[in-house]
This record gives C-alpha cells, structure tokens and sequence, in this order.
C-alpha cells in the first residue's frame, strides 16, 4: 500500500538549497554579558539601586501582610532606571514570596475521544503510527 505524503514523497526538490547554520559561542556570549553586567555595576549608583531594592521588597511583604504596598511595576521600572538588574529585581520580591515553580501536568486523549468516529481522524492516527510512517518513507524516498 503507497501513501503520499506531503513534502516527504510527493513534492521533491531536485536540488535543495543547503541551510545556512547560525553557530553561536556560548562561552563568548556568556563573557560578554558577564563584563557587561561588571561594567553596568561599577558605574551606577550602588546605594541608590539597594534602596531601590528595599522598597519593593517592603512593598511585596505590605502586599504579603494583606495590607497595600506602593505599585511593584513603578517601583520596578524605577529601580530598572537606575540600572537594577532584572534578577536583582526579581531577588527582591523572591525574598517575601520565593519563586513560582509551575505544575507541568501532561492530559492525553483529550482531541481523541473527541473524533474517535471520525473516518479521517482514524486514517490519519494509522497514518502517523512509527510503522506506517517509516514504511511510508522508505516507499516514497528509494
């Protein structure tokens, strides 16, 4: 039995264009951002930004305690004004409420049960299966 597939066996270029790979030093970059953020360091306010710094983490423990600190986006954007770092930012509020840690939750079956009688859905699900896809493959391509 030959399946087509869509730009595996069907639609082949005679000649494909080769990709060009963009390859990027990490150790470099990471170098650059680490002399960076040395540099934004000597040459701003230092006492300023801890000031900065202890305002929002005040405001978050008013807003914590249930009662109204100043608005954190102003006193963020603030402090990013006098050249806090996002992480430094970021180290003020975690000092109150600590850091979010997302619950990855995987639920499987949800599009299925949906077409389970669909004639389209079924063929497709054959379709994909690992054997019908690698025989499809090896048909269309040798």
């Amino acid at each position: 039995m030959h399946k087509t597939f869509s730009d595996i066996n069907e639609y082949r270029l005679e000649h494909e264009d080769p990709i060009d790979i963009l390859e990027i030093d990490n150790t470099a970059v990471r170098e650059q951002q680490v002399a960076r953020l040395k540099d934004l360091r000597a040459h701003r306010d230092e006492a300023a930004v801890q000031e900065a710094l202890k305002e929002i983490t005040a405001s978050v423990q008013a807003w914590a305690d249930g009662g109204k600190g100043e608005n954190l986006l102003a006193l963020a954007v603030k402090a990013a004004g006098l050249r806090a770092t996002l992480g430094e930012i970021s180290d003020a509020c975690e000092k109150v409420v600590g850091r979010y840690k997302a619950t990855i939750r995987t639920i499987s079956g949800v599009y299925a049960a949906g077409t389970k009688n669909d004639d389209d859905f079924k063929e497709a699900s054959l379709a994909g299966s690992p054997q019908q896809t690698s025989e499809a493959f090896v048909v269309g391509c040798c």
